[in-house]
């Protein structure tokens, strides 16, 4: 994917979102981080690098986004029962303490031997990157996307940056929204079955039991992904993660492959795609069951239109 191609299918508010202000990264990188010394500085970049915090506290919100497409896909009660589907979200992404656990995850990961400060000058820059690519394609600007589609077209950089991108753990992260964003939607799209009524009569721990089988299940699938394929939501990512890269200079790329090319560098963004996983998964299975919970009570005092 081009940065021209971005700005002529004006995809800003795919981009928008997954770019924070520097500063506020910074805040949510050390509430997470939660720790102290070198080390702990090298996992509050990294942290801060992949925006878990943002990721995580964002997660609410996608409901809307999830409802408006399945509204659009004819699921016409959807945006009655929303406000379900958000409460729950919101009662199950709890940001502080899944962050707090990734970034314990990460620090259990083994001792890195970075030095902390160009790692951390490098995650800045990064979000300063990343914020211009935000600017850069909300004004559509060309000019300075050519700019960067020649950094990429290098010989030299364009491989380098590209192979950095998939040492990353974004990508990986990108997936998790998107499986997240497919949860919410299987939710709604619940309303559209011919067997919902049967949610009216089943117990909250016959759902709750029944939540981490959804979850499986839905994992495998590679077809028909609603409202985003996992493998696209994967690919925007790293084209976007392409860009941000693409801004840096020669010395924050070199500590950013360094970081990301080390055995401890590997093992500590292993630790965080995986406890990132670990805490959605049970995030989710929250969000379901309270949902599934919430739409029982829902049923029953709406019923389907044909039993009118």
């Amino acid at each position: 994917m081009r940065l021209t191609d971005v700005l002529k299918r004006g995809l800003m508010g795919r981009m928008r979102w997954l770019v924070i202000p520097a500063a506020a990264a910074c805040v949510l990188a050390a509430t997470a981080a939660g720790t102290t010394g070198a080390s702990g500085s090298v996992d509050q970049s990294l942290l801060q690098i992949e925006q878990v915090g943002a990721r995580l506290s964002r997660t609410p919100a996608a409901v809307e986004n999830v409802a408006k497409a399945a509204s659009d896909r004819g699921i016409s009660e959807a945006s009655q029962v929303q406000p379900l589907l958000e409460t729950a979200a919101r009662s199950s992404f709890k940001t502080d303490s899944m962050a707090a656990e990734i970034s314990k995850a990460v620090a259990n990961a083994g001792d890195d031997g970075v030095d902390p400060k160009p790692l951390a000058k490098a995650a800045t820059a990064l979000e300063e990157g990343q914020a211009k690519i935000a600017r850069m394609t909300e004004a559509q600007d060309q000019t300075a996307a050519k700019d960067i589609e020649t950094r990429l077209a290098d010989p030299d950089n364009g491989p380098r940056i590209s192979q950095l991108a998939n040492l990353m753990a974004g990508p990986d992260l990108a997936v998790e929204a998107a499986f997240t964003s497919q949860l919410m939607y299987l939710s709604l799209e619940a309303l559209s079955n011919s067997d919902t009524e049967e949610l009216a009569s089943a117990s909250q721990g016959k759902l709750q039991s029944q939540m981490p089988n959804v979850i499986s299940a839905l994992r495998s699938r590679n077809e028909n992904e609603k409202p985003i394929p996992k493998d696209t939501a994967r690919a925007n990512e790293k084209a976007q993660l392409t860009f941000a890269l693409a801004t840096l200079s020669a010395q924050d790329l070199s500590v950013l492959s360094d970081f990301y090319g080390s055995p401890g560098g590997k093992a500590k963004r292993d630790a965080l795609v995986e406890s990132y996983r670990q805490v959605s998964d049970r995030a989710n299975t929250e969000m379901l069951g309270q949902y599934f919970s919430a739409l029982a009570d829902y049923l029953k005092t709406h019923p389907r239109p044909q039993q009118q």
